[in-house]
Parts: C-alpha cells; structure tokens; sequence
C-alpha cells in the first residue's frame, strides 16, 4: 500500500478525539484530566487504562499498552498503520488522497517552507535590539513587556525595506519558497518581489508544538492594516490554528480552563501577569475546528472578548458556531470586562488577582449568552413580538444536533420565557402565586387546589435555595406553585423567590447579603437545622438539583392524589351529565399520575 503525506495523517489524528474512538470500544469515566476504563487487552476487574485528548494517547498501568488512536485502531481491528489511518479520516468525513510524486515534492516543500519560516523569526528576533529595532522594542517595552517576556514568545521587529529578502536569499533560500511561505509578495507588475512585512512589530505563530507556521504583525506608525497576517500557506490555515496554543497548553490541562481572548497582546500580557492559558484567534471569528481543538484542553473554554462592538461580534459569531458542535459536558463560557476594558488594561489597573476573581465569578454559561443575544435591544410588549422571539428560539434549538443537549435547551428556554412573558410575573415585588398546572379555570365543577407540600418539605426547599440559589432558579416555575398550609412559611418563601425572580444569576453570599438588607435574615434561623444537614451532606451541584425535583415531583404527586380523591368523591355524588364530565377529567388526571411515576 503507497503511504500517505505527513501532513494529512497529522490532520487526521487532530480532528481526531481518541476518547471518543476509544469510548467506542471501552466505557470511559472521567477523573480530573484524562478518561479511565478497563483494559481491552488484557483481563482486568480495576480500571487501569487510561485514555487523554490532550496529550492524544493511551496507556494501560496493568498491562504497560500504550500509543495513539492509529495505535489503537491497529491493535482492536486487526488493520496496518496506514489501514487505521484511512479508516479514522473517512470517519472524520475527510477524501483520502493518493499519493504521488507530486504529493511527496509538496512535503519536501513544507519541510523548506518551515525552514525559512523559522529562519525569518530568529532575523526578526535579533533585529528588536538593533538600531533597527529600537521603535519596536520601545513599543514592547511601553506596554510592560520585559526581555523574559519577549524572548517567550520570540517577538521581534521588520525593518523597512526588503531587509528580510537579502538576509535569506544570502542563507540559501530562493525567491520561490520565500513567496510560498509568506515572507514575500510578488507585484503583478512584473517587478522584482518584496518583503510582505516592514516596519513592524513581529509575532511568531506556531503551530501546537511550537514549530514557526506564520506571522503576525503590527505597525509603529498611522498605516492599515493595523495587524497584518501571513497569507494563507501550504503550511498555515489561520480557523485551524490558535496564537500561543503550546505555550499555554501546560496551565489550560492543569486547571481544565482555556481562556480566548481577541488579540496577540491580550495573551501576552496576561502570560506576563502569570496567566498562561490564554490563546486568541488570529484576527478572524471563532471556526468550528478551533471550538473543537479547544475542547481538547478544557470541557468549557471561557471566551473573553472586549465590550466594545467588535467584541461582542465576536461572542455572538462563536456563540452560534457551537450551537451545532455542542454534546454533553462540553460547551463555550462568556465574560465581558467592565468599562470596554481589554484584558491588557483589566490588568494593569486592577492586578491580576481581581482579573482572576472576576473570571471566575462572572461569566455566563453559553445558554445565558445566546438568552442575552435573543433579548438584545428588543421589546416584548405585543404578542406578535413575543411570537417573533418564541420563533427565534425555535431556530436556535434546531441548530443544536445532540439530542440531550437540545432537551436540556429546550427546558431552559421555556422558563426564561415565562419569566419574561407570563401575567403571573414578578411585577410588584410580591412573590408570584399561580394556581397548580392541574387547575382548571373557570370550572364550577371542581374547586382545585394549589401544589401545597407540607412544613417539612418547605423548610427543605428553602434550605436548598437559600444554599443553591442559582440552582433554585432554575425551578422557579414550579416552586412559585409551592403554597404551605403556613402563611409564615409562605411569606418566608416569597421573600427567597422574589430575590431569585430579580436576579436568576444570584450566588448565596449576595442572597444574604440581601436578606439582611431587608431584615430577613430570621430565614436561616427558620431552617437552621436542614441547613447543617445540607452542610454536613455537602451536596455536589448536580445532587442538589436531583434532590430539589425529586422533593418537587413528590408534592405534585401527592397533589394528584388528592385531587383524584376529590373527583373520585364528587362522581359519587353527581348525575349522569355531570359524572360523566368529571369521569373524563378524573381519567386524564389518572394518566398525570401514571406519567410522574
């Protein structure tokens, strides 16, 4: 069999995920970085096979297998190296080529693209401290760059002119590869090709394992553009590749967080402020395999783009790139800096301690980004634009293909959209009653009552919101149905719920803080006891949540009981006309009743 180019089997194992082709064969559990599961290649009982992205490979610590995907695919399926390549690109929904002389002349060319590439970045390194140089190490140095820094991420200058072209020419590289590679531009006048950078600020762009694949750079003076990037080359496509992705792969593995931010001096700031998980785009909106290569180092990568217009273009566009990439466990967080601050400013104004506390405090998962983007400048005051946003979130849900995650959406978008369109909103301050989801208005025949648990379930709930207010809001429907048979308990409860119903983002410190303010702070006397047991049980989030809807399904069951027992009594005592209405009422109620259980 004829091999392949290198450059495609690398495409291959990048678009790749060796958990997910693995996890096709062995069931994986995640514990902290990597995924964990039973070797199938030797007999085991304890799980000792270990399976990461990140690093892209396997190994097992009973019986010492190790290797990549194409390993892998090798030893399970019983195919050759280049077998289990073809395989995986045709799974990856990529054309197999088939090699030639001209395909293994283009991998030589790539080997001498990169040559000159890295050839170019030590001319333009030694150039910032010559003479030449001098504007732009100042440049560096006015934005607070010192030499660690700037030998980090290998910064250098352009000198004016065709400086560069002289210096490879006399290293032995011909005018063609230079071309090819982006360091030079032919004229279509016929003239004699130049340098494609001059006069500016140069930021080497590598690949993930630091090989020079392109530039950056940004000019000293009043010309446009204002950052110019290396065309697109044999060897540099700029939506497959992040700015400084294998220098800030080591911390983004070891705190399961990526931060995207817009620009070169964005990352480079923060890494000199001791933030080195930060990467950035190269100029142009998130693409589809950029999301996917960070998922790689982090399960939700948290996009910090400025609050100006073009910043909050960019959250939109990435917002609705991964909308059909989305599947459980994996998503985009979202975070705008006060003031249309830019990261490099946050930071020198407000240190890096309060840049971090603020990153970890105040972002919105991506379902509060897309909710705040659907309700952007846009009025709700007549049906048909309430209609029109309805519509909106349709389109939205339909672009989502992982059939939980859409569930789950779905789910999210009905409350928010009650919260904002329903009479029975909070409007006054008071917290909201409505009548049970079983009422049926306006019927004599039935006087239904509303959800009412009884005192020790109220004080449970209350303890669980008062200790997961953000999880409790995403009840907020069902527990506004919730009426003790204690007036006190419901006051108390409406109280909580007004709080949440104002702010559904609201942590359990400002919770109390707020109490406290409105002297209600006798709430957590009330439910002092539920509240040390919750503390002692120290429930996960997802336990707290399972735990409020199961006390929740149970009071709706009960509700269901007795209103069937109520119907049961009234059929009893009824003519034909009416039992007969009431025998149809009970039987769907019944159905209710089987359906929660």
């Amino acid at each position: 069999m004829p091999s392949l180019p290198a450059s495609f089997i690398q495409e291959v194992r990048s678009r790749t995920s060796i958990v997910s082709i693995v996890g096709q064969t062995v069931k994986l559990k995640r514990r902290g970085n990597e995924y964990w599961g039973c070797c199938p290649f030797h007999h085991e009982k304890t799980a000792s096979f270990s399976v990461s992205d990140e690093r892209e490979y396997y190994h097992c610590f009973g019986c010492g297998a190790h290797g990549s995907v194409f390993d892998f695919v090798q030893k399970t399926q019983s195919v050759t190296f280049l077998e289990a390549v073809e395989h995986l690109a045709r799974l990856a929904g990529m054309e197999i080529p088939r090699p030639s002389a001209r395909d293994y002349e283009r991998e030589r060319k790539k080997t001498g693209l990169t040559e000159a590439l890295e050839a170019a970045c030590l001319f333009f390194e030694e150039q910032l401290y010559k003479p030449a140089g001098r504007p732009g190490l100042y440049y560096l140095q006015r934005r607070g760059l010192n030499d660690e820094i700037i030998k980090r991420f290998r910064l250098g200058f352009s000198p004016p002119g065709n400086a560069l072209k002289a210096h490879l020419i006399r290293a032995g590289f011909n005018e063609d590869v230079l071309i090819e590679a982006g360091l030079l531009i032919r004229p279509d006048n016929g003239e004699s090709p130049y340098d494609y950078f001059r006069n500016r600020v140069m930021f080497p762009i590598t690949d993930k394992r630091g090989k020079v694949i392109a530039f950056g750079g940004r000019v000293l003076d009043d010309g446009e553009p204002k950052y110019l990037n290396s065309p697109e080359t044999p060897v540099f496509s700029k939506g497959d590749t992040l700015y400084a992705l294998h220098l800030s792969a080591q911390q983004a593995r070891k705190m399961q967080e990526i931060i995207v931010v817009e620009g070169y001096m964005d990352v480079i700031a923060m890494a000199a402020a001791g933030i080195t998980r930060a990467v950035a785009p190269l100029g142009t909106a998130m693409t589809e395999h950029q999301i996917q290569l960070l998922w790689r180092y982090a399960p939700e990568p948290l996009c910090c783009f400025d609050g100006d217009g073009a910043g909050q273009r960019a959250a939109i566009r990435a917002a609705q790139r991964a909308l059909p990439l989305l599947k459980p466990g994996y998503s985009l967080r979202f975070i705008t800096l006060p003031d249309n601050l830019d990261p490099d400013e946050y930071i020198k104004e407000h240190g890096k301690s309060s840049f971090e506390t603020f990153l970890q405090t105040q972002y919105r998962p991506l379902f509060k980004q897309l909710w705040q983007m659907l309700l952007a400048d846009r009025p709700l005051d007549t049906p048909e634009r309430k209609a029109g946003l309805s519509k909106d979130i349709e389109e939205c849900l339909e672009k989502i293909k992982d059939p939980a995650v859409k569930n789950f959406y779905r789910q999210e978008f009905k409350s928010a959209l009650w919260e904002i369109t329903s009479p029975y909103k909070n409007t006054a301050g008071d917290f909201p009653v409505r009548r049970g989801p079983y009422s049926k208005h306006g019927d004599s025949l039935i006087t239904h009552p509303s959800v009412r648990p009884d005192r020790d379930e109220t004080r449970m709930l209350l303890a669980y919101v008062l200790l997961y207010p953000d999880i409790g809001a995403e009840f907020l429907e069902d527990l506004a149905e919730c009426q003790s048979s204690s007036p006190r308990q419901n006051e108390m409860f409406g109280f909580v719920m007004t709080a949440l119903s104002a702010d559904p983002d609201i942590t359990a410190d400002r919770l109390k803080e707020h109490l406290h303010a409105t002297d209600q702070t006798g709430i957590y006397d009330f439910v002092a006891a539920e509240i040390e047991m919750l503390n002692r049980k120290n429930p996960l989030p997802q336990e707290a949540r399972e735990d409020i809807s199961l006390i929740l399904s149970g009071i709706h069951k009960k509700a269901l009981r007795g209103e069937l027992q109520r119907l049961a009594e009234q059929i009893a005592d009824a003519d034909e006309n009416n039992a007969r209405q009431l025998w149809e009422k009970y039987q769907n109620l019944l159905k209710e009743e089987k359906d929660l259980a």
